[in-house]
């Protein structure tokens, strides 16, 4: 009797093993680490999410390895930010690396009357303060219509992008719809409270204007009521020429900047050499491209950034 007992609970052990079992929940992959975290929020346990990138390669250094392409090729749901900063996805999924039944969701879809289409806001210009230039060159790195990508560091496009994930995933799985949208307006919730928090936390600044590495900030400073002056990589990943900087330089002195920003990605050498000449502060903002994938990654990186800026402009 009790051996029979034990074969019909090792069976339902067995079918509760299967029901419960990793290949029969739909599979979510991500491109940047980022929507790897609003992913996984909406998730929860109902759905596997992975992400493309490596903690140590950011999305324009990014290569299709074999493993990849097999998560590719596996995944219900890819999720991409869609503003050229991840079009390797889109090159991958043109050759066929995928499944029929894939839904490739664009997380920024809805954005585009908001997104800004020039690259380089520079306070150059002798004559007005905060005049700004486009470079059409940029379009290999930045997408179609030099839309900057770096939505994400903006938490109200960030629950834009979120309530598209809960779509995608409701419509991938309805099954599971409910938790779904139970979980994203819990998320929903605390992006909205930490936009409370940083605007709050910037409100009462009376130095507003800054200088970054790269032009990753605009739709946080323009949300948040800081004055990007201007950047230090005019391009991406091509060292500035020596007239930039000098007028960077000029640009700096005239509007009484007090501090440059480096990011963690790239070594700080050229900042600290500015920085030294113009007699001015160094302090590190995160585009939050690279890092580990975590649930916490997102909120977590917004809050170091700033605690950052709390310090580095009062």
């Amino acid at each position: 009797m009790n051996g029979h007992r034990s074969h019909l609970l090792a069976l339902l052990l067995g079918l509760l093993a299967v029901l419960r079992s990793p290949a029969a929940e739909v599979r979510v992959l991500t491109t940047l680490p980022v929507i790897y975290s609003w992913a996984a929020n909406v998730a929860g346990d109902a759905a596997t999410v992975e992400s493309l990138l490596p903690a140590n390669v950011g999305p324009h250094d990014f290569q299709f390895r074999p493993s990849d392409l097999r998560k590719l090729a596996a995944a219900d749901v890819v999720l991409m930010n869609g503003l050229g900063v991840d079009t390797w996805l889109t090159r991958a999924v043109t050759r066929g690396a995928s499944k029929p039944s894939r839904r490739v969701i664009t997380v920024t879809d809805g954005l585009q009357q908001q997104l800004i289409h020039h690259l380089t806001p520079l306070a150059m210009d002798s004559k007005t303060s905060g005049s700004k230039k486009s470079h059409p060159d940029h379009s290999h790195d930045h997408g179609e219509d030099d839309a900057n990508p770096h939505v994400w560091l903006d938490p109200v496009f960030a629950q834009h992008c979120v309530s598209n994930i809960v779509q995608a995933l409701c419509q991938a799985d309805p099954t599971h719809a409910e938790g779904y949208n139970r979980r994203g307006a819990s998320y929903l919730q605390e992006l909205d409270q930490l936009d409370t928090q940083i605007r709050s936390s910037l409100k009462g600044l009376t130095n507003r204007k800054i200088v970054t590495f790269h032009d990753a900030f605009p739709y946080f400073c323009r949300r948040y009521d800081l004055e990007l002056v201007g950047v230090v990589e005019e391009v991406p990943s091509v060292d500035p020429s020596p007239k930039y900087l000098a007028q960077l330089s000029q640009a700096i002195r005239k509007q009484q900047v007090r501090m440059i920003f480096s990011e963690p990605q790239f070594h700080p050498r050229l900042i600290q050499r500015l920085a030294s000449d113009l007699s001015i502060g160094v302090a590190e903002l995160d585009v939050l491209e690279t890092g580990s994938a975590s649930r916490t990654f997102y909120i977590d990186g917004l809050r170091r950034n700033l605690r950052t800026l709390e310090s580095a402009l009062r």
